[in-house]
């Protein structure tokens, strides 16, 4: 696929998605690096900490996961505060594979779904890495309101999608940070994908 912009052609490289497992639940819950009382004395989840110590104060030694997922099988809603908009959701775990030189660059980034482009990302690492390392294999930490929400985001896409829609990753590898804003603006502006459209008011989501 080619875009042209001005009068420069970007020549965007098709991978291939494959799918190792789906529908996988509760991935906040194995997050288990600190307690919910570390947790809370993080600047992000500092207006939690009162609420935290007075209702529950049980959990505060417990990791933070199994203390979330605790009050996730109780029916207590209160877990969602620490996740991100999208941490809770259904996710799968997938790798791309195509040209291991073109995917081991950075640049630009666009998934289809049947043929119509719903987002386009940045990618700073390489398109390897961020692929097969943070989209498709989330950290639990990613859940979390300090996680990365557009990982979140796309995996849980690609999930409710994967088992009725034929979806690509295109990669466009760049090497100057102008090239890629503005290649990037100009599909956001022609394509308008629905993905990112649809993200632009959650503040913690990027287009990275």
């Amino acid at each position: 696929m080619y875009i042209t912009i001005g009068e420069r052609e970007f020549c965007f490289y098709k991978m291939e998605l494959e799918m190792i497992e789906t529908n996988i639940q509760n991935i906040f819950a194995k997050f288990d690096k600190k307690t919910i009382q570390d947790l809370i004395q993080h600047k992000r989840y500092e207006s939690l900490k009162s609420v935290v110590e007075k209702h529950y104060k049980h959990l505060l030694n417990l990791p933070v996961g199994k203390g979330l997922l605790h009050l996730k099988n109780e029916g207590d809603s209160f877990y969602k505060e620490f996740l991100n908009k999208y941490g809770d959701r259904n996710f799968s775990q997938f790798i791309v594979k195509g040209n291991e030189a073109l995917l081991n660059q950075n640049g630009i980034y666009t998934i289809d779904v049947d043929d119509e482009m719903v987002f386009v990302g940045i990618c700073s690492s390489s398109f390897k890495l961020r692929f097969n390392q943070h989209i498709g294999n989330l950290s639990p930490k990613s859940c979390y309101k300090d996680g990365t929400a557009t990982h979140c985001h796309i995996n849980s896409q690609i999930t409710e999608k994967i088992h009725h829609a034929k979806i690509n990753f295109k990669i466009c590898p760049l090497k100057e940070s102008d090239d890629v804003r503005k290649v990037k603006n100009a599909i956001i502006k022609r394509f308008e994908p629905i993905w990112n459209l649809r993200a632009s008011n959650d503040e913690f989501l990027s287009y990275n």
